[in-house]
């Protein structure tokens, strides 16, 4: 072979690669924050329309079910964690995994203090909502298929909450 068609054909290979690498495409929407509704839900003003938004990848404690029997003093200290993680907070950015909406009408959506920079664990630890319930110990991880892009780092903040005995893991 050649210089030149080894030349060539190590562009064509570079070329070829470089529209495999990762973009991270995601789309951060900002939104005003209205109230915390409990533990794992916020109400949020979506283009001048009130939403609900179910933090995806936690379960928290019940706090505000219908059936009074289903609320717990556990679900109110993750609604009150919650509350004291977002009091300053006017606005917040939402990003959706696969699923956009669960069986109730609730916006499915990844919560963020600030529009992250990267989504290293860095940034998803000290400025992702659902991470810091996790990590704090107010919520558990759940997996639902098809929203598992954090799923294995949610366990292992799980994991970390329970040996700390974090929140409510410290009863």
């Amino acid at each position: 072979m050649t210089l030149r068609k080894s030349y060539l054909s190590v562009m064509l290979i570079l070329l070829i690669l470089s529209g495999c690498t990762s973009t991270d495409v995601t789309k951060y929407e900002t939104v005003k924050l209205i109230r915390v509704v409990d533990g794992d839900t916020i109400l949020i003003d979506r283009s001048n329309q009130s939403t609900y938004v179910r933090l995806l990848g936690i379960d928290a404690p019940e706090s505000v079910h219908p059936d009074p029997l289903r609320n717990t003093e556990d679900g109110r200290k993750a609604s009150a964690f919650l509350k004291s993680l977002l009091k300053s907070a006017t606005l917040v950015y939402i990003v959706k995994d696969v699923s956009e909406v669960d069986k109730y009408g609730r916006l499915l959506r990844y919560v963020w203090l600030r529009k992250p920079i990267s989504n290293d664990e860095t940034q998803i630890r000290g400025n992702m909502v659902n991470a810091m319930m996790l990590i704090q110990g107010y919520a558990t991880n759940v997996t639902i298929q098809p929203d598992v892009k954090y799923a294995q780092l949610f366990l292992g903040f799980t994991r970390e909450a329970r040996l700390n005995n974090a929140g409510l893991w410290g009863k």
